[in-house]
């Protein structure tokens, strides 16, 4: 589910504080619906991937790497 996560905010283009999006918006999406995702938010935060900032996610440098990794 990481990587669902990361790659959401990848495709809505949260890749700094401007442009968070709130966590609420990821759990509306039909992907990410009916999960717990603060385990997921928190561990990714914690690997350095994502921010959490006044209640919105970005991905870090490293988070947007790893979401463009997965096309290459």
């Amino acid at each position: 589910m990481s990587e669902e996560i990361i790659t959401m905010l990848s495709n809505l283009g949260a890749i700094d504080e401007d442009k968070a999006v709130t966590v609420e918006l990821l759990e509306s999406s039909e992907r990410l619906k009916n999960r717990v995702l603060d385990e997921e938010i928190s561990k990714l935060a914690m690997s350095g991937y994502i921010k959490k900032i006044d209640g919105k996610l970005y991905l870090t440098k490293s988070g947007l790497l790893r979401a463009l990794s997965r096309f290459s």
